[in-house]
This record gives structure tokens, C-alpha cells and sequence, in this order.
């Protein structure tokens, strides 16, 4: 058991290097416990599902072919459910379109399965840059894809969605997920403001578990896809951290034409108007225009 938790604390280092950690749940003390994040109820949850089971499977196969073959007669509701295409007929397409939602996950529209979100607050001015959760997964039954969103706090609870990014987890492991934000989203976060990070199952039957944290932080959950949340409370909660970049400011500091260094250094932007030639600040100084360099983490 202490083998995959090493792991989760090794990535855990490897990914967290050279980012400011805003807030952190640590890792979780055991596997196997958390928050059961999956998707229960479809819009269309009776296409396909012949046996009414709640369930789309191998069983629903098995029962489409055998109408087929005219080994066993449908009943109404049994011949609704298997006519997948509404082609008034049931036939192999149908077969094919169920094995596809089996192999990839139902395409309807989710209703209601758990999510759960975490609060944190950012105590300086931060641009939200990387975050990273925790799951455990056994086998997956369709695309393993679950949505991430950050919040705005709203009295206590999850409110405005600020933005929301994709997660695709890998099926029998328990591992960090880390998700870098900061080159497609620009997300300032407020200082001594709280913000909420939040889970949700996508249109599938796959399940993970959110891994619990050793201490407590404040969470809320959602039965209905975020649409309402539940009243915050103090507990264990999902393994989360949250990175960012912090934004410094000088207050009454006003740029100067003066140049204090210049260098010169090779454009190499084939799109530019300065490609191949050498640039530096005294450049676009010297044609009244600001010049700013910046070197971040990256390089």
C-alpha cells in the first residue's frame, strides 16, 4: 500500500517545482477512500438500457441479438429501448451504437451523479496557473473524461464558473493529475478572496475516486451536476493544490524613457518585422515604443 503513495509523492514533487503553491490538501494517508465521483442518471438513460437495469452493458447486447436472431420476441418498452437510431426497426446499427456508448460512454446528456468542490483563498494578488487533483480508478468504461471548473464564491459556495478544463484519467492507478492553465487562460485571482474548485462526472459511466485528504479543508457537494450545491461544511475532501503566479505591483512607479540596460539579442520570429535582425530596448525606444522583456520560468 505505501508503494503508489511514493509514487503520488514523487509526481507530486516532480510537477510542483518552480510554481508558488497557493493552497494544498497534501496527499491522501490511504487509498481507496474518497469521494465517488460518477455519473447516475442520463436524459436518455432508457436508450439502450433494454434489461431496465440502469445499466448500459454487454447484458443489453446480448438481448438486442437474440430479437434479432428471433430467438426471443421484444416486449414494447424492451423494443423502445433497443431502437437506438428511432428507426422504427431493430437491427445490427443498433447493436453498433450500443457497443460504441459501452466503449466510450453514453453520449446523453447527464442529470444527476456526484460532484464536489473545495474551497481555497488566495492571500496576494495570483494569476491561477496549474492545479492538480488526485484520483484512484479500477477499469474504465468509456473515455475516463471528467470536467474540472473554478469558481467564484458566492456566498459560501460554489458560484460564477471562471473557467473549466477537460480530464481524461487513466484507468487501475491512483495518480496525480496536474492540469496547466496559464497558457490558454488568464484567471486573476484576487487577494484575501476565496475561490472553489470543483469535480464533475462527464456524459459516461466511468467512476473515480476523488482521494481524501488526511486533514481538514471546506467542501460542498453537488447531486445535480453543479446546478445547486450543498451547505459547506468542514471535513476531509478531495486531494487538490493550487498553483499560481503572484502579481507585484509598485505603487506610484512610472516607466521612464531612460534606458538603464541594453542588450541585443537575435529575432528569431519568422512573423516579425525584426526577423534576422538583431533587437534590444534601445530599438523600440529609439522609435517611441515600449519595450518590455520578460524571461519567466520557462526559459
Amino acid at each position: 500500500m505505501k508503494y503508489p503513495l511514493y509514487i503520488l509523492l514523487l509526481i507530486s514533487i516532480i510537477f510542483t517545482q518552480d510554481r508558488s503553491t497557493l493552497f494544498s490538501t497534501g496527499n491522501p494517508p490511504i487509498l481507496g477512500v474518497g469521494w465517488d465521483i460518477k455519473c447516475d442518471e442520463f436524459s436518455n438513460s432508457d436508450i439502450g438500457d433494454v434489461n431496465a437495469d440502469n445499466n448500459l452493458d454487454v447484458l443489453d447486447v446480448v438481448t438486442m441479438v437474440s430479437f434479432i436472431l428471433g430467438t426471443t420476441i421484444p416486449s414494447e418498452e424492451e423494443a423502445s429501448a433497443s431502437d437506438t437510431n428511432f428507426d422504427d426497426n431493430v437491427d445490427v446499427l443498433d447493436v453498433v451504437i450500443i457497443v460504441n456508448l459501452i466503449l466510450n460512454g453514453n453520449n446523453s446528456e447527464c442529470e444527476s451523479g456526484l460532484s464536489a468542490a473545495v474551497r481555497f483563498t488566495s492571500n496576494n494578488e495570483y494569476t491561477f496557473e496549474a492545479f492538480s487533483v488526485i484520483f484512484q480508478t479500477e477499469e474504465l468504461d468509456g473515455g475516463g473524461l471528467f470536467e474540472v471548473r473554478l469558481h467564484e464564491d458566492e456566498l459560501s459556495s460554489p458560484g460564477e464558473v471562471m473557467g473549466s478544463w477537460e480530464l481524461t484519467l487513466d484507468e487501475n492507478i491512483a495518480r496525480e493529475y496536474y492540469v496547466f492553465t496559464g497558457d490558454t487562460d488568464c484567471i486573476t485571482l484576487l487577494p484575501f478572496t476565496s475561490y472553489w474548485l470543483s469535480v464533475h462526472p462527464i456524459n459516461n459511466t466511468d467512476e473515480a475516486l476523488w482521494l481524501f485528504s488526511e486533514d481538514n479543508f471546506t467542501y460542498s457537494t453537488s447531486n445535480n451536476m453543479g446546478d445547486t450545491w450543498s451547505e459547506s461544511n468542514l471535513d476531509i475532501v478531495g486531494c487538490t493544490k493550487i498553483f499560481g503566479e503572484q502579481i507585484y505591483d509598485s505603487p506610484g512607479a512610472q516607466p521612464e524613457d531612460e534606458l538603464v540596460y541594453d542588450w541585443s539579442l537575435e529575432d528569431l520570429n519568422i512573423n516579425s518585422e525584426y526577423f534576422g535582425q538583431s533587437i534590444g530596448p534601445s530599438t523600440f525606444i529609439n522609435n517611441n515604443q515600449v519595450s518590455v522583456y520578460y524571461f519567466g520560468k520557462a526559459g
